[in-house]
């Protein structure tokens, strides 16, 4: 398997808290994403908390992803847990810190792939995809 890494980092001049919020609410991933995202199951606690999964894409090629932890206003990570196609043990980290003029997220994906040129096609679309719909909403 061809393990992938993805690290996209984006400034922003609000307040970490704001930013948490805006990326932790799975309703407005499709701003980010420029795709259909939703929420199809409420975490534990918080809607958007441990537990909650978000459908993204179309169907039938739409994959669902859970939340797997939350630390508020610090971390957020989520796997892939239906669909995915040639993508393997997908994880992704929203990692959030306090700058001196507001905030910086850093995004982190890792996956794998049977097939290393489907998997560096991936990564780099991914990777495109994430800067610049970190930058609509900076």
């Amino acid at each position: 398997m061809s393990q992938q890494r993805i690290d996209v980092v984006q400034e922003f001049r609000k307040p970490v808290e704001e930013v948490f919020a805006y990326l932790a609410d799975h309703n407005n991933l499709t701003r980010v994403f420029g795709i259909p995202v939703k929420r199809v199951r409420d975490g534990q606690g918080d809607v958007n908390g441990v537990g909650s999964v978000r459908s993204m894409g179309f169907a039938p090629l739409a994959v669902e992803e859970t939340v797997v932890g939350v630390v508020q206003n610090q971390s957020i990570d989520y796997e892939i847990t239906r669909g995915g196609g040639p993508l393997k043990n997908h994880h992704g980290r929203l990692t959030f810190t306090k700058t001196a003029s507001g905030s910086r997220v850093q995004w982190s994906i890792t996956f794998e792939s049977p097939l290393p040129v489907v998997g560096t096609v991936v990564r780099q679309v991914l990777k495109q995809g994430l800067s610049m719909g970190l930058r609509k909403i900076a």
